[in-house]
Parts: structure tokens; sequence; C-alpha cells
């Protein structure tokens, strides 16, 4: 199932699928055009089954952002609010409680209780294993979902430890 490491790594990520959308159209668009003479080992049906596997990628970025779309149209005013935030914009904490108007501890809370509640909505999609395959398959994804969770699990590492 989705959990919070999950919910915040998709929400990292999010603002980048665009990106990465738009680079697949112009690898396949200079692959297609410039890919060069055919060779005995790199012909014409290797081109057009490298285009199509990629075009599956960016179907699955294209399906990942309709998800997690439709999971955060289910969410509270408050976690939209947050979570809008979170995948448009780089802020500090400080930058962050400003916009909430929210002492930072409060909005720290506020943030984690989004990102929980994203997991649940996602987890209550019809395209749950969908989503999990793909962040299961994505190694950029996962990468980023094991960042997310170090970096939790170093700061509640630190916080027991007072």
């Amino acid at each position: 199932m989705i959990d919070i490491y999950d919910s915040e790594a998709i929400v990292k990520v999010y603002r980048l699928l665009n990106k990465k959308c738009d680079a697949i159209d112009k690898f396949i668009s200079n692959h297609a055009l410039y890919f060069g003479p055919c060779t005995a080992e790199y012909g014409a049906v290797d081109v057009c089954n490298n285009i199509i596997d990629l075009m599956e990628r960016k179907n699955q970025l294209i399906n990942l952002k309709i998800i997690v779309d439709n999971a955060i149209k289910s969410l509270s005013e408050q976690d939209k609010k947050v979570l809008y935030i979170k995948m448009n914009y780089k802020i500090s904490m400080a930058e962050l409680c400003g916009v909430l108007n929210l002492k930072e501890r409060t909005a720290f809370r506020r943030i984690e209780k989004a990102y929980e509640n994203l997991a649940e909505a996602l987890n209550k999609s019809k395209y749950v294993y969908k989503l999990l395959k793909l962040l299961n398959e994505e190694e950029w994804l996962s990468s980023v979902k094991y960042e997310v969770k170090e970096r939790k699990l170093a700061y509640r590492g630190k916080e027991l430890s007072y």
C-alpha cells in the first residue's frame, strides 16, 4: 500500500512530471528524425522499439499525474493548499509558515497530515496497484522515496534522542 513516504515522494516529483514528458517528446523527435543510418546492430526496428518504450513511459507518467490530481481533489481545502504549495514551489519552512499563517511546529504537523491524507486517498483509488507498480519500476521515483524515508527516519532519530 501507499505510505507517507510514497506520498511525499510523489509530491516532490509532481512538478517534474511535465518536464520529463517534454524531455521524452524531444528525445523521441530527435531520435526519430536523426537516428542516422541503420546498421546491422541497430536498425529501424530498434528505433521503433525505443520510441514505443519511451511513449509507454510517458503514458505512465501522465497516468501518475492524473491519479495524483484525482486523489488531491478528494482532500480537504487545507490539505489541497498545503500540497499545492509543496508541489509547485520550492520554499523554506519559514516562508511556508508565512503563507499558511502558522507556527513552524503546526505547519510541520499540517504538512505531515496532508501527506497522510494523500496516501489514504491514493490507497482508496482503484489505480493503487498501477501506482505501486510505477513507483517500483521507475528508478528515479524509487530513489526519491528512499531519500525521503532516510531523511524522515534520521530526523525522527534525532527527535527521539533529545
